[in-house]
């Protein structure tokens, strides 16, 4: 097992005792390379109820659960609530949860539109937001679990927490054929870089390697 280094003061029973400056906090892996862990940002899957691009509550397969199907086009809403916990300035990655009800592997895309302001009267919401897109072959595995991740994305006033990050979520055509199997779409979430302890070095599997 490596040493473990601190930047800061020890206390007598062993705590780390951080600085308090902003973006500082525990670091994964040697003192030459190390870098801040990730964690997520959650929020639940929120549909307007009306509407022509709403996703519908569908059963999944004949059991008792059931989830948002999503057609080309359909959409719901997140707000994100930036944590206390975030290395200011970090890169984000935007990333949905779905799965096929069955085994087409014909692209899934997904589009994210996005708009922030930081909170306490700082900031302003550009209402014309900005959008980026991610997207992955269906996996031919019915109900396989599937996080289709956005590459990073940076937003310049993120330099403290409290702001609001509101995202509007939908599926949209791939440009060609489209996956034909029913997607479900569990929730999405927010891959962030932070500055405490309950992370893991990395974002996708292997979450511990380092």
């Amino acid at each position: 097992m490596g040493t473990t280094s601190f930047s800061g003061p020890v206390n007598a029973a062993g705590g780390y005792i951080a600085p308090g400056e902003s973006g500082t906090g525990i670091k994964f892996g040697d003192d030459a390379a190390s870098a801040y862990g990730w964690a997520d940002i959650t929020a639940p899957v929120t549909v307007r109820g009306v509407g022509a691009n709403d996703p519908d509550w569908t059963q999944v397969g004949t059991g008792p659960f059931y989830a948002y199907a999503f057609a080309v086009n359909d959409q719901c809403w997140f707000p994100f609530h930036i944590p206390h916990d975030i290395v200011p300035n970090s890169d984000l990655h935007f990333h949905c949860h779905w799965f096929p009800s069955g085994t087409n592997t014909a692209v899934v895309k997904w589009q994210f539109d996005y708009m922030y302001a930081k909170g306490f009267n700082q900031g302003a919401y550009d209402p014309d937001g900005v959008s980026v897109t991610a997207e992955q072959a269906g996996p031919g595995v019915a109900y396989q679990n599937m996080v289709t991740e956005t590459a990073a994305v940076t937003i310049a006033d993120l330099t403290e927490p409290d702001g609001i990050l509101y995202v509007r979520m939908a599926r949209v055509t791939n440009g060609g054929t489209n996956n034909t199997d029913t997607i479900f779409v569990t929730t999405a979430d927010i891959h962030y870089q932070t500055t405490g302890i309950n992370a893991t070095p990395n974002k996708a599997p292997g979450f511990y390697n380092t």
